[in-house]
């Protein structure tokens, strides 16, 4: 180490040491530019390939929207503000949902008697058209 009369500091293992210093700076800033580099590129890749995968199946697309949604919904906790807002509405679709089936299960049954009755008029008629001959003169 060689004194400095000047400055009154040393020389020689300080000026290596800020040597290699600032060449590991520079490696980190380029490591770290290099990744960012690579991140955005693949990034950009991923967002094309979802666009053109959005523009085929846009419907997939939709739904996996909403899967998505519905699953980070069920994730995140309720606040206490949210189920107070949204109580009523819960009740009001839960409400209108059972509404729905149960007509929709009333109009199954009335379809299938229907279909039971028109069944059971024409297994009558073609019994009594053979019992009566039906035609075979």
């Amino acid at each position: 180490m060689v004194a400095n009369s000047e400055t009154g500091t040393a020389t020689g293992d300080g000026a290596a040491r800020g040597g290699r210093a600032a060449e590991a700076y520079r490696a980190a800033r380029e490591r770290t530019y290099s990744a960012y580099e690579t991140a955005r590129e693949r990034a950009a890749g991923v967002t094309r390939q979802a666009t053109d995968q959005i523009a085929v199946y846009p419907v997939g697309a939709v739904i996996g929207g909403l899967a998505v949604g519905a699953l980070l919904g069920f994730l995140l906790p309720a606040t206490r503000r949210e189920a107070q807002l949204l109580a009523p509405t819960g009740r009001k679709v839960t409400g209108a949902a059972r509404e729905a089936a149960q007509r929709g299960l009333d109009a199954g049954k009335q379809q299938i008697e229907e279909i039971r009755n028109r069944a059971t008029q024409k297994v009558g008629e073609a019994v009594v058209e053979a019992v009566s001959g039906g035609g075979k003169d």
